[in-house]
């Protein structure tokens, strides 16, 4: 079941990586970052879900990790945060300077947004290609719900 997740998210990722050259949609500000993120990553063979909060200010924002094996997962904060013409810089600590940075394109509006680009722990990650994709909605979510539903429909 986590595999096709997985396999979902990814082929959603592939499906949405086109809105970054999309450009009806505006770089993001912090004003347009503010909400609620989902983003799904395969660090080896094990699904990670973050679930972001963006709040006005950085001290109320929040990352959470979940592994969905296990269940299990941590809490970091915000510490810093920048945007320069549609490149977003996101740090989340744990404790100390010890956390996530997610780096990459981001564009929406106060309707819809997405960040599309690259994930390092503990260190900001290596250039490259997008590997990584957020999006200020529930996707995650429906993923699984989705999920739930195809497995329904095979007869038993």
């Amino acid at each position: 079941m986590t595999r096709v997740l997985l396999t979902i998210a990814m082929l959603a990722l592939c499906g949405n990586a086109a809105h970054s050259n999309n450009p009806q949609y505006p770089p993001l500000t912090r004003e347009t970052l503010v909400g609620t993120w989902q983003g799904l990553i395969g660090i080896g063979t094990h699904p990670v879900v973050f679930h972001i909060v963006i709040a006005a200010s950085d001290s109320d924002s929040y990352l959470s990790e979940i592994y969905p094996d296990s269940m299990k997962g941590r809490l970091f904060r915000l510490k810093s945060c920048s945007f320069v013409d549609g490149k977003v810089s996101l740090h989340f600590v744990e404790s100390g300077d010890y956390g996530y940075w997610i780096e990459g394109e981001g564009y929406g509006d106060k309707a819809f947004a997405w960040i599309n680009g690259r994930i390092g722990l503990p260190n900001k990650p290596d250039a490259g290609p997008s590997s990584f994709y957020l999006e200020r909605s529930t996707w995650v979510r429906e993923l699984g719900q989705a999920a739930v539903h195809a497995a329904e429909k095979i007869p038993k």
